[in-house]
């Protein structure tokens, strides 16, 4: 799976918006080309709130020659993650997944536990309320890689107090074979991963917790 940030170089605030893809946009426009209605669009990983993504996009679907995205899943529902949402809509139909229903725009409300096949590759939906109550992770097992969203994932210290809940759901976390983590903002975790969350979840148990 390639994963493109389309907010690298903004100029605004804005959360990081992936896009995920099979192929590359040059393999993406030959496949067009040789085999028309090709499934190469994408998977959008939350949509930013910079207007540079969608023309972003625009640009790819020129290349491609093709709708660049088909779905998109919001992380959760702040304005840096989903300002976007309805201009892209605007253009392409796209199928939109999210915890909570009073996202605009949202086809399908997902509670965790479900499983999404984008593209031939399957995406676990991962409810962890924390940063806040409709939060989710996005966990695909076939590349190893976790989108995070603003959940905080890297806990330093046990001076913090935390909800039971996100400590559950943190459980579940540290269970998946990990090997990139691409946060709502900032750049990718690689390397030890798992290490880094087992970590966390120790400090969380010896934080104070409600």
């Amino acid at each position: 799976m390639l994963v493109r940030n389309l907010s690298t170089g903004s100029e605004i605030y804005t959360a990081n918006a992936y896009l995920c893809t099979r192929v590359s946009w040059k393999n993406a426009r030959k496949e067009q080309k040789e085999s028309p209605g090709s499934d190469t669009c994408g998977l959008l990983i939350d949509t930013g709130c910079d207007s540079n993504i969608l023309k972003t996009l625009m640009i790819i679907a020129s290349e491609i020659g093709g709708q660049p995205v088909c779905d998109v899943i919001l992380t959760h529902s702040h304005y840096d993650h989903i300002r976007s949402l309805s201009e892209i809509q605007a253009i392409w139909p796209v199928r939109t997944y999210a915890y909570s229903a009073y996202i605009g725009g949202v086809d399908q409300v997902v509670k965790g536990g479900e499983h999404i096949l984008v593209q031939g590759y399957t995406f676990e939906m991962i409810h962890v309320p924390g940063h806040s109550t409709d939060s989710i992770c996005i966990y695909c097992p076939d590349e190893e890689i976790l989108f995070s969203g603003d959940t905080p994932l890297v806990i330093w210290g046990t001076e913090g107090t935390y909800e039971l809940p996100f400590v559950r759901a943190f459980e579940i976390l540290v269970k998946l074979k990990i090997s990139t983590i691409y946060p709502g903002h900032g750049e990718p975790i690689t390397g030890d991963c798992n290490r880094i969350l087992d970590q966390s979840l120790r400090n969380l148990r010896k934080s104070r917790l409600i």
